[in-house]
């Protein structure tokens, strides 16, 4: 069973390839947005099951979104995306309680991401 599911990345090219690889795994994608004030925007619109959110948006970081997210709706789910590891982000993400995936990544590494946030 798929998930509406809102992609959030401030590169064209990485919504695209998010958006593609979420269709083929059988979600639907309801929405995008390539800043964190889009994305509480079309959160509040859109009401995803699911926010793909990348980490470095050009207003504020993603943890820092998912953060005000779960202020507008505490059962916010999310997978965070990274261009790379950081420690502070790996350590962020578990205390959030959110999967995090490192570009680049399989739609099986996503797919994974996806159960675990939702699960």
């Amino acid at each position: 069973m798929g998930h509406r599911i809102l992609v959030v990345d401030d590169s064209p090219l990485s919504r695209i390839l998010l958006k593609e690889m979420l269709t083929s795994l059988g979600h639907q994608v309801v929405g995008e947005a390539q800043s964190g004030e889009e994305c509480l925007a079309s959160y509040k619109e859109l009401q995803p099951e699911l926010v793909t959110l990348d980490i470095s948006l050009p207003d504020m970081d993603g943890l820092t979104v998912l953060r005000e997210l779960r202020a507008i709706s505490p059962q916010a789910r999310a997978v965070l995306v990274s261009g790379n590891d950081q420690k502070r982000v790996l350590e962020q993400a578990k205390l959030l309680k959110a999967p995090l995936v490192c570009k680049p990544f399989s739609p099986a590494d996503l797919e994974k991401a996806v159960v675990q946030a939702c699960s």
